[in-house]
Parts: C-alpha cells; sequence; structure tokens
C-alpha cells in the first residue's frame, strides 16, 4: 500500500518584532486576530450561507457540516491570538479571578441540559419566559433565571426581551443528542474527577502511580468501594456505559470524524482497501469514513460488550454497510492480544492516551505482530508541543505558531488540554485550549495523558514500529508508522 506524501510542515510566516517590545507585540497579535478573521470569513462566505451570526435562531449550514481543515487552523490562530491579547493587557488579579470561577458555566450547562430547556425553545423563535420555562422543568424561576442569564452571558441561549430567552447558535448544540450526552459526561464524572485531583496528588499510594486504577477518578469513588479502572466502572454500570458510548459518538462529530474522513487521502486507495479500527467503540468514526469512502472496507474491533452495541448501532444507522459486508464486528481485548492480521491500514484514535507508557507500548507491539510489511498504522491523537521553542525530531515535523503566539499557539490548542464547544472543565470561549485540557482529562479519569510526538516516536520504536510523518489536522494528528 502506497501513500501519497503529506505536504511538508513548515513554520507560518513569523511577525519581525525587537524581544520584548510590548506594543510591537499586541501589534503583531492584532494583524494575527485581523488576518484569521478575514480568513475564517471567507470560508463561510464560499459556502454561499454567509458569514454566521452568534444571535441566529438558527444554525448556519456549516455548523451540522465538518469543519475545513482551513477554517480549524484560522480558528486556532484567532483563539490563541484574542486570548493572549486579553491575558496582555488585563491585570493579572482581573485574568487569574476569572478563570477561577469559569467552573460554574459547566454547572449551569449541565442544569439546562437535564432540564431540557434546548428542547423546550425548538420552534420558539419569540422565546419563552423564564416562568414559562420554570414551570415546565419544575425548576425554581428566581434560581433558574441566574443560570440563563449566566448563560445568555457568554453567547448560551438569548435573552430576546427581559426574562425571555430564545434558542441561538450554540444551545441548539446541546437539544438532547449525543452532543448533549457528552456535555453530560464531561460536567458530571470527569468534572468530579477533576476536583479530586489536588487530594488524588499528596495521596502516599494515588499520588505517585501511573496505574489507570490509581486516578483522580478512581480515588473519588474509592470510599463508595470501587476498585478497578474506568472501564471496569463502565462495565459495571450499563447505563452509564451507554451514554459514555453515545457521549463519544458526540465527541467524534464536535471533534476529530471530519479530519479523518476529509483531510486524508483516501481517494487514492484502492477499492477493497482494508482499514482496522481499533478499540473504536461503537463505531462512530469508522461509520462517517466508509458513508464517505464506500470503496473502503472496515473492520471494527473493541470488547465484547461494546462489539454488541456497535452492531446495533450500525444496523439503525449505517444498514447497508453491513447489509453489502462492508463492515465487520470482531471482538477484542488488545491488551491480551492483536487484531485481526494483514489489514491495509491499522487505525487506533483516542486509545493510546488512556494508558501509562507500558502499557502503550504493550497495545502497539500486539497490532505490530498483526501487520505485515505493507501495513500502516495511524495513530490519530491530540499531538502536544512544548510552550517553548524546540529542536527535537518531533519539533521539526510539528507546525509552529507564527509569532508573537507561543509556539504551541497557546489557547488555540488547548483541547490538547480540554473541549473547544464545551471545554470540558470550562464553557465556550475561554478558548477551547483543545490539547492541554485533554491532557489533563486523561489525567484525571486514566491516570494517563496526551503525548509530544517524539514521545510517540519513542513509543513505536519500543514496539518495533517506525515513524513515518505526522499529519496535522490543526486541532489533532495522525502519526503514520510503518513495520521495522
Amino acid at each position: 500500500m502506497v501513500f501519497r506524501c503529506h505536504p511538508p510542515i513548515t513554520p507560518q510566516t513569523q511577525v519581525i518584532m525587537s524581544t520584548g517590545s510590548g506594543r510591537i507585540e499586541l501589534e503583531g497579535l492584532l494583524s494575527l486576530i485581523n488576518s484569521a478573521t478575514h480568513d475564517a470569513m471567507a470560508i463561510y462566505e464560499n459556502s454561499g450561507h454567509g458569514v454566521p451570526s452568534v444571535h441566529s435562531a438558527t444554525t448556519h449550514p456549516l455548523d451540522a457540516e465538518a469543519t475545513t481543515l482551513s477554517l480549524r487552523k484560522a480558528i486556532r490562530t484567532l483563539e490563541g491570538a484574542c486570548e493572549q491579547l486579553c491575558t496582555t493587557l488585563a491585570p493579572p488579579n482581573h485574568t487569574l479571578l476569572n478563570r477561577s470561577m469559569v467552573h460554574f458555566y459547566p454547572t449551569a450547562m449541565r442544569v439546562v441540559v437535564e432540564a431540557r430547556i434546548p428542547d423546550m425553545l425548538i420552534g420558539k423563535p419569540q422565546g419563552l419566559s423564564v416562568s414559562e420555562l420554570a414551570q415546565k422543568s419544575n425548576l425554581e424561576a428566581r434560581k433558574l433565571r441566574k443560570i440563563l442569564r449566566a448563560l445568555a452571558t457568554r453567547h448560551i441561549f438569548r435573552e430576546v426581551r427581559p426574562d425571555v430567552y430564545s434558542n441561538n447558535r450554540l444551545s441548539l448544540t446541546l437539544v438532547d443528542s449525543p452532543a448533549a450526552d457528552l456535555l453530560l459526561l464531561m460536567t458530571g464524572m470527569v468534572r468530579e474527577a477533576s476536583f479530586s485531583l489536588p487530594d488524588t496528588l499528596t495521596d502516599s499510594q494515588f499520588g505517585p502511580s501511573s496505574d489507570p486504577s490509581k486516578s483522580a477518578f478512581m480515588y473519588h469513588h474509592k470510599d463508595k468501594g470501587l476498585n478497578g479502572t474506568l472501564f471496569e466502572y463502565l462495565h459495571a454500570n450499563p447505563d452509564v456505559s451507554k451514554r459514555f458510548g453515545s457521549g463519544m459518538v458526540g465527541w467524534a462529530k464536535l471533534t476529530d470524524n471530519a479530519s479523518l474522513v476529509q483531510d486524508f487521502p483516501w481517494n487514492d486507495m484502492p477499492a477493497g482497501t482494508t482499514f482496522c479500527d481499533v478499540g473504536g467503540g461503537i463505531g462512530s468514526v469508522s461509520m462517517a469514513l466508509v458513508k464517505a469512502h464506500p470503496h473502503l472496507k472496515v473492520t471494527l474491533q473493541d470488547l465484547p460488550n461494546v462489539i454488541e452495541q456497535a452492531s446495533e448501532f450500525w444496523a439503525k444507522e449505517c444498514p447497508h454497510a453491513v447489509q453489502e459486508q462492508r463492515v465487520d464486528f470482531v471482538a477484542v481485548d488488545f491488551m491480551k492480544e492483536g487484531p485481526v492480521k494483514d489489514h491495509n491500514v491499522y487505525y487506533i484514535r483516542h486509545v493510546i492516551h488512556d494508558w501509562p507508557d507500558a502499557s502503550s507500548v504493550v497495545i502497539l507491539k500486539n497490532i505490530r505482530q498483526a501487520m505485515n510489511a505493507n501495513s500502516r498504522l495511524f495513530i490519530h491523537e491530540y499531538i502536544l508541543q512544548a510552550v517553548t521553542d524546540e529542536t527535537s525530531v518531533g519539533a521539526m515535523n510539528t507546525a509552529l505558531a507564527p509569532k508573537p503566539l507561543l509556539p504551541n499557539y497557546g489557547a488555540g490548542n488547548m483541547r490538547r488540554m480540554v473541549s473547544r464547544s464545551f471545554s470540558f472543565h470550562g464553557c465556550p470561549y475561554y478558548p477551547s485550549d483543545p490539547d492541554y485540557n485533554q491532557d489533563l482529562n486523561m489525567l484525571c479519569m486514566m491516570n494517563a495523558g496526551e503525548r509530544s510526538l517524539d514521545e510517540f516516536i519513542a513509543l513505536g520504536a519500543q514496539a518495533g514500529l517506525e515513524f513515518v510523518q505526522l499529519w496535522d489536522f490543526a486541532e489533532n494528528a495522525m502519526v503514520e508508522f510503518k513495520p521495522v
């Protein structure tokens, strides 16, 4: 199997400035904000539907479609520059106090999702009064008013007139859906674990350990007699596991399945190319891939109980692929055995970040044993970058942000720390910071985390895999390996 080479990654044009000049740095940030804003507006206008408004009572057509790579790159620069600009100009105590209080917004979002407030406002562009919403949701009106006002201040819902609220583009995302299930996961079990992190770090048994059973999540539940890891907890709680699976569908839609489908040259591969999704859950990402590229044949692999859910999910959502035998469902425990042998592509997404290095090497060795000489492995994860300039192999294969941004784009890459639309422990804008928030998320839930490209290269070498290249999708990336 021959893959078309990804265009080489080169640093973007950098703004020239003298060290220590605050004004020049701010002018550079303003220039980046201006150019990134116009880039994003052009993408929306070229869609034929115009630039969206945050006050719109309907979704923009691009809201429900896969975000283009160019838009993701523009937003990455815009978020990083806006955050850095505000942090530079605002007094430090102002910034730190604001950041210390962001936990109220996930709580408020959880309240409205559980009460189905967004669902009540469907088809009501004129809005409903707080008293009506309180009566329908069985919530006290005075308290609900405070919650809705706080959210509307962050552009979730619109207050059309005093004490009357309607949906807008952001609140429509919270209508009962996999995305709403994702929000409930992140504002529930993930957030609870994050609150236990300080105590976990100073505990004599949990603090020094890298074992998944010694995570902040397990620490939070230790007085309830819960043992094992997050996955054993999910296995023992089917209702939570079902919501978790639905939430992961929402995660894929809100984050990175578009990049897999759109930004890799699948059309260059011949009909019948085999694609093994290792630890793919119920297969929401593979399903998007099969729908867009029907010449691929997918094998979906996960634990038996997950594969059972997956076959039901596919029978309902993509029956033609099942009927045409373009998808196989094969149970596997990737810690104990390898996936099916001799596939062209092995794909593992958001799995390695669940495990410490030793366990990750075991998983990769098991995949390596299934590969033939022409197979390729793609690890789809968030790739951490240093906050300062570096000259490692990983740094030379990773795009650096234009100056005066931090080399890793700062807040533009924070979902590698949490998430954009919801931010696992935050909320919309205080920008997404994807990679590094996600890193903390995995620390709390699995005692693991995201990795740099150099760390992935080192893991691959221990498993008999040679680094080929990095496919940079702006919010996330795929690390390509071949057998040594």
